[in-house]
């Protein structure tokens, strides 16, 4: 069960270089930055790539990465030799790099605005969605872009991670669903997979705490959020600090929105698939959802995809590598479908009070 090969390109200062050996490139929804890494045999010494240069990676005409020549590795031995070229999108650089901002301080803006006005560096943000107003946001010196951000992003159930044209993206429902379905057995495209259900990093109740600038009430004072996750078997209470302005309708959401990701997280597949893309021609994409039918991992339903791992050889083939989850894991809604009942997710009954 073999795909066509893709034809990769990597476009390094106005020139095209193809004829990889292997090619691996990684991006996820939990990952700023996507990386890639090619091999090819090296070019009789006189290597054309510098650390630092401008760059793009498409397959087969498709954008996949734009970043920068990270790291070029030569290598030889006795009977051969090769160039190994490590690649990082442009989001690197809000990950890593410092916000140099005149004050660092802004006043009533929305989580979509604050990161294009710290975006010291100029990498873009791409939003769609609806962020309320932060009172007061205030800089740390030093401190990166996406650490300035991801507070923020988690206390409005927003992921962080980067595009094919190297912008951070900020969203919160999946983008999209993914043409076809994945699925295992004669017709199928799963090489091979695995399924794991784990009760790790599940609690309840969880309580999610914070404080509001406005009001002496003990609401006001020491607000509280309540989550219940009713397939924990025991006490195993979590407590969290909001990150932003605390408002009832913030602590109950966050304390809903922490039990249904835990629970979407602890149902995770992996699976190899043949191919970079979906019965509909499109590569695969982190925060998508995607149908999967394979029965013998209990899976009958719509997964998120997590993380993608396209990789190219001429022994392996052509195969991506897809690390999925429930899609609550991602703010997606119920998964629906036939899957086994270990598979199930708690609803995440909400409720707001006060600490002592």
């Amino acid at each position: 069960m073999r795909d066509p090969l893709e034809t990769v390109a990597v476009t390094i200062g106005g020139g095209s270089f193809a004829g990889w050996e292997d090619v691996s490139i990684t991006y996820a929804a939990d990952q700023a930055a996507r990386t890639a890494k090619l091999t090819v045999s090296d070019f009789a010494g006189a290597v054309p790539f510098r650390p630092g240069e401008p760059c793009t990676i498409t397959a087969s005409g498709t954008l996949i990465l734009t970043g920068y020549v990270r790291t070029v590795t030569m290598q030889l031995d006795s009977s051969d030799h090769s160039v190994e070229l490590e690649i990082v999108s442009r989001a690197v650089d809000a990950v890593e790099a410092s916000v140099d901002h005149p004050t660092g301080f802004l006043r009533d803006k929305k989580l979509d605005d604050i990161a294009r006005e710290f975006d010291s560096c100029g990498v873009g943000i791409e939003c769609d969605e609806s962020f309320p107003v932060e009172p007061r946001t205030y800089l740390q010196t030093g401190q990166s872009l996406f650490d300035t951000l991801a507070p923020l992003a988690r206390a409005h159930d927003a992921l962080i991670y980067d595009t094919p044209a190297g912008k951070l993206r900020i969203a919160k429902k999946p983008r999209g669903r993914h043409a076809g379905r994945i699925a295992h057995g004669e017709g199928g495209n799963i090489i091979s997979g695995s399924a794991t259900v784990s009760e790790d990093q599940r609690f309840s109740p969880v309580l999610v705490r914070g404080q509001s600038t406005r009001g002496q009430t003990a609401l006001a004072l020491r607000p509280e959020g309540r989550a219940i996750d009713d397939q924990v078997r025991r006490r195993r209470p979590l407590i969290q600090i909001l990150e932003s302005e605390a408002t009832s309708g913030k602590l109950k959401t966050r304390a809903e929105r922490h039990i249904k990701r835990a629970a979407g997280y602890s149902r995770q597949a992996n699976l190899t698939l043949v191919g970079w893309r979906d019965s509909g021609g499109r590569i695969w994409e982190q925060h998508f959802l995607v149908a999967v039918i394979a029965p013998r991992l209990s899976i009958e339903q719509d997964m998120a995809i997590n993380s993608v791992t396209l990789s190219q050889s001429m022994d392996g083939g052509t195969t991506a590598s897809l690390a999925l989850v429930d899609p609550r894991a991602l703010n997606g809604s119920g998964a629906g479908g036939k899957s086994a009942d270990v598979w199930a997710t708690p609803a995440g009954a909400g409720s707001v009070g006060w600490g002592a």
